[in-house]
């Protein structure tokens, strides 16, 4: 019997056809991207698929209120249902979910507190902070709004080519930041996951480990987020 055994490589994630749910995506995303309503023929032309093979797919969806169809012209048109169901959950509410396991990790990690930020009306506010354990740590408070060009994770949400910034903190002596960026500029989650450490503390984590635990922190979070 082998003592040692080789680490099995990951799986790929399974691929499952679902043809009537990609049928009823592919019709609500015609539609969105319309600047007009689509009559059957013309949702048919478009999906390259059969009048016959959609219309009970958009009797469906009329049926449950994502679609609207026009009484006279027979068009279909989205109705306000996608955007209901989008806005149940506030993006701000949703990163704070996707975020709290990958926060309390990099803090186990590098003994070090950390805190997420975003751009709020021309300033950077901290909307959440994972503390070290230890009596004596260094904090940002939440709700702290601060110059987003004095701040490491400031700067970093200004810029529109930069992952990650590093700098000594510019409003705390003997402090330095190191940051990185959760989401993109362009997308509806834009914030920065960051650590502020004391520069001379005994046993004080070096630059490249604290950005190498942020960055895949910041991975995580990407990719509960989906994007």
């Amino acid at each position: 019997m082998n003592k040692t055994q080789k680490p099995s490589k990951t799986a790929p994630a399974p691929t499952y056809s679902v043809p009537a749910l990609e049928k009823g995506l592919d019709i609500l995303e015609a539609l969105a991207a319309a600047s007009t309503p689509l009559s059957l023929a013309e949702l048919a032309r478009d999906l390259d698929r059969g009048t016959a093979e959609i219309f009970r797919m958009l009797v469906c969806l009329e049926r449950r209120a994502y679609l609207r169809r026009d009484s006279i012209s027979g068009k279909y048109s989205p109705t306000l249902r996608l955007f209901e169901l989008a806005h149940a959950h506030s993006p701000l509410k949703t990163l704070l979910a996707a975020a709290r396991e990958p926060m309390q990790r990099v803090t186990a990690e590098l003994g070090e507190s950390c805190h997420l930020s975003v751009l709020e009306r021309g300033a950077l506010q901290v909307i959440a902070r994972e503390d070290r354990a230890e009596s004596v740590r260094l904090t940002i408070e939440v709700g702290g709004r601060f110059d987003p060009d004095q701040t490491a994770s400031g700067r970093l949400l200004l810029a529109h080519d930069l992952d990650c910034v590093t700098a000594t903190d510019e409003t705390i002596e003997g402090v330095d930041d190191a940051a990185v960026r959760i989401g993109g500029a362009a997308a509806v989650v834009h914030a920065a996951l960051a650590v502020s450490w004391l520069r001379r503390r005994k046993g004080a984590n070096k630059t490249a480990v604290i950005l190498a635990s942020l960055k895949k922190a910041a991975d995580t979070i990407n990719e509960t987020l989906g994007i």
